[in-house]
């Protein structure tokens, strides 16, 4: 039986796949509590207590849903990463970096009343949530360079440029919608979070097709 060149990264991109599968969930989820909160509020002021009622029960459990995915989805990640990380040095700096998104993410919730710095806190976390993908593509990247799977090689060249658009469009959301208060600012941040969104979609797509693609290649090495 031929021993595999990469055994760990195979069980930690796998892990990893997994993970952002359970992400795009919580997304969806996330979605929807923002519209049952919407219809919750629009019913509570129309005098449609049971319909605010029912709309409260959705919210709160599709909420609670994206919470344990959510969780699940670290743990993935993380025991991934780290797995990885034993056979491609690009995933160490994941395992610090997801470790200190936990961090703000502590700090955020003490200071949860304070909306310029819950703000900023989120917009930190975006940035090294931005970074760590940008490391996982290099590093599927460097395994792939070593295998000799040149159209993966492609493949993690244009994410990482999709990526970087996303990336930067994100960061110009933020920096609007933190620093500046004005009406033509808020139609800027509308705007290239439309943008920001449908290219989100175009890039978890393709991210979860390299990832597989990831998958096959350690798998039929």
């Amino acid at each position: 039986m031929k021993e595999l060149r990469f055994p760990n990264a195979k069980k930690g991109i796998s892990k990893i796949f997994t993970s952002e599968i359970l992400q795009l969930l919580v997304l969806l989820a996330t979605g929807i509590t923002a519209i049952l909160y919407a219809v919750s509020v629009g019913a509570s002021k129309g005098g449609n207590e049971a319909g605010a009622a029912a709309s409260g029960i959705g919210l709160i459990a599709a909420a609670s849903i994206a919470g344990v995915l959510g969780i699940i989805a670290l743990v993935l990640m993380i025991v991934g990463t780290v797995q990885a990380s034993k056979d491609e040095p690009s995933f160490k700096a994941i395992i610090y970096l997801t470790v200190f998104n936990i961090i703000v993410a502590v700090i955020a919730s003490v200071f949860s009343n304070n909306a310029f710095f819950s703000s900023f806190s989120t917009a930190i976390s975006d940035l090294v949530s931005f970074v760590c993908s940008l490391l996982v593509v290099l590093g599927v990247a460097n395994i792939a360079v070593q295998l000799n799977n040149t159209q993966l090689v492609a493949k993690c060249g244009k994410i990482f440029k999709i990526l970087l658009c996303i990336g930067i469009l994100s960061l110009l959301t933020r920096f609007f919608s933190i620093f500046i208060a004005s009406t033509a600012a808020q139609v800027i941040v509308i705007t290239l979070t439309a943008i920001s969104l449908v290219l989100g979609i175009a890039q978890y797509i393709i991210y979860l097709s390299m990832l597989s693609s990831a998958k096959k290649m350690l798998s039929d090495q």
